[in-house]
């Protein structure tokens, strides 16, 4: 179960696919979220991490990343109702297998409802059991 807390009221979100890669050391990993309730807004939430450099081991990895002012990899997204042009956040990974991971998100990015100055900072957060899959198999930002 994931939240996006909002100043207007907490959104539950659930997971829709999901899954995560190690290509040449880099990780890449794809979370699609749907929101429980019908008729909230916004209604899905995606968060993308796109080729992060990463040691041999992710065993306990706390990993920090922003969004890459040259929108290139390194990189980190967040669709909602928008693409989000900021995000922060803090991806904590628990090896479980080689081919399972448990993600703890912590994803802060701009208002999903205001634009002026009522705008806020939104926290996404949750966590997640990803199974390894291919590349193609996640949905990644083009």
């Amino acid at each position: 179960m994931f939240t996006l807390e909002h100043q207007d009221g907490d959104i539950e979100y659930t997971i829709e696919k999901g899954g995560f890669a190690v290509i040449d050391s880099e990780l890449y990993l794809s979370i699609e979220t749907k929101a429980v309730k019908e008729d909230v807004f916004p209604d899905c939430f995606y968060f993308a991490v796109d080729g992060l450099p990463v040691k041999d081991c992710l065993e306990n990895s706390n990993i920090r990343i922003a969004t890459n002012p040259n929108d290139e990899a390194p990189n980190v997204y967040v669709y909602t109702s928008f693409h989000a042009c900021e995000v922060e956040a803090t991806v904590e990974l628990t090896v479980i297998s080689e081919e399972e991971i448990e993600v703890v998100l912590h994803v802060v990015s701009e208002d999903v409802n205001y634009y002026n100055e009522k705008a806020k900072p939104n926290l996404f957060k949750g966590s997640v059991k990803l199974i390894k899959k291919n590349l193609g198999e996640m949905w990644m930002p083009s």
